[in-house]
């Protein structure tokens, strides 16, 4: 996903956030990868994968929202629906590595 794709999706209409758009993705990229799997080959699994790249919005645009360390609001630390994905992922990956 580009980084014109998260700004379509988070509805990011400016360019003032560029860089940290940039940095909160490639770590939410990381995170997500990481909670999988540490395999050097995992890159292919993520590719052209929809529901990773929705686990990728949903992350970027909880970061962006939430940036502020304190907050009058309940937060989760990572929404609900990212974790959902990760679990998926999990259970996804194991026989994915099986048929490649």
């Amino acid at each position: 996903m580009t980084l014109e794709e998260l700004k379509h999706a988070l509805r990011i209409t400016h360019d003032l956030d560029d860089k940290m758009l940039e940095t909160i993705k490639a770590a939410a990229e990381k995170f997500i990868k990481d909670s999988v799997t540490l395999s050097k080959e995992r890159d292919a699994f993520f590719i052209d994968n929809p529901c990773f790249d929705d686990a990728v919005m949903m992350l970027c645009g909880h970061r962006y929202e939430n940036r502020s360390a304190t907050t009058n609001k309940n937060l989760q630390e990572v929404p609900f629906g990212v974790m959902s994905y990760i679990q998926q992922f999990k259970g996804e990956y194991p026989s994915w590595t099986m048929d490649d």
